[in-house]
């Protein structure tokens, strides 16, 4: 039996069944929730305290709302411990220049998947007004981004519809450049016979496979000439300045990752070519404890000399290709190879650093000519 308008019904069980309105679904169906108890008058009190609760975490909730901005800067205030100062920089460098223009005073709560997927996409083809497209590194971090702040929104118990695990970044395959052994002959020959820093610098990254911000941190205390050794513990970057007078400065660093931090053995050869320049305590692209040579001034004097050369206009990154390259077409299996650049995976160093030769590919098809 019930009371009239009450919603409060007497079960088969013996219980009384008290329901309260909770809300409607997206067809316009009226969702209840019910409580019980052994009488009318428990199941009546036990309905009004649910319908406080429900009332007082509705408004719990409303107020756990904000702007994208109030949470992004929540976030980098709270976060920022835990990352590099690289890392730091970055991350607050894309906050600024890519999610505050276009959701900045927007409620994260009022962003949806679809919209966020829609806008990655954008930057990827069309870019920003007034900017270039960006690439995937560019897109990936920008997505890396978001995803923090909404983790960061979650924790802190904020709305937010969004789900950026859903989101992916649209992945162009690249060709990889590497030197042939022609034009990497070459390169080496007119090295060796005219060496200075910056000749010794560019053969220790054709065989070490250092990173440009690798060597241009390299001291001469990290480089073992004796056991033939080249530790690698620094990294420089150019990265923007955090409310600062200017808009970027170069800043020397542990590497990029707790894996980049390594040993790397290399031949007799280089040790050669490294001793004349080899003085303790000192930059070993400049011979002085304080004056360096930061990386893109060493991307300028590798085109020079690439010139200098006859060899096509190429970035500096390919010193690490060609290294890579090499050293799996001469059997080094791809773990150790992986170890020596520094990477997390060995799909990483497969997919991205190692381009074959044709010479190569058809040496290897040769292993089973025996069976046609």
């Amino acid at each position: 039996m019930s009371r009239k308008g009450e919603n409060i019904y007497r079960r088969k069980d013996g219980r009384w069944e008290a329901r309260y309105i909770v809300g409607h679904a997206g067809n316009g169906k009226t969702m209840f929730r019910s409580v019980y108890a052994p009488t009318y008058t428990e199941a009546r009190e036990k309905r009004k305290e649910a319908l406080r609760e429900y009332e007082d975490a509705k408004e719990e909730t409303a107020a756990k709302t904000g702007t994208v901005a109030a949470i992004g800067e929540a976030w980098l205030a709270d976060e920022s411990y835990k990352w590099k100062e690289s890392t730091r920089c970055r991350y607050r460098e894309k906050f600024g220049l890519y999610i505050i223009p276009e959701y900045g005073e927007r409620s994260l709560a009022g962003i949806t998947t679809e919209e966020a997927e829609s806008y990655i996409v954008k930057l990827q083809s069309e870019g920003l007004p007034g900017r270039k497209p960006v690439g995937t590194s560019t897109a990936s971090l920008v997505l890396t981004v978001i995803k923090d702040i909404v983790k960061y929104a979650r924790k802190h118990g904020f709305q937010t519809g969004l789900v950026p695990e859903c989101i992916s970044v649209k992945r162009d395959r690249s060709e990889i450049t590497v030197f042939s052994e022609q034009e990497e002959r070459r390169l080496v020959q007119i090295l060796k016979t005219d060496t200075d820093e910056t000749g010794a610098g560019v053969l220790t990254c054709l065989f070490t496979g250092i990173r440009i911000g690798e060597l241009c941190a390299l001291n001469c205390d990290d480089i073992d000439l004796e056991q033939c050794v080249l530790h690698v513990r620094r990294t420089m970057q150019r990265l923007p300045v955090e409310n600062g007078a200017t808009k970027t400065a170069v800043r020397i660093d542990t590497p990029k990752s707790d894996y980049s931090v390594r040993d790397i053995p290399f031949n007799k050869g280089l040790a050669d070519i490294i001793r004349p320049f080899h003085k303790p305590g000192t930059f070993l692209l400049t011979g002085d404890k304080a004056r360096f040579v930061e990386p893109r001034t060493m991307e300028v004097r590798f085109a020079r000399l690439l010139d200098e050369c006859g060899i096509g206009q190429v970035n500096f990154h390919v010193t690490r290709h060609t290294y890579a390259t090499r050293c799996i077409e001469r059997g080094m299996d791809a773990k150790t190879l992986s170890e020596l650049l520094g990477h997390a995976s060995v799909s990483t160093t497969l997919d991205r650093y190692v381009h074959l030769s044709m010479r190569h590919k058809a040496e290897s098809v040769r292993l089973i000519e025996d069976l046609l």
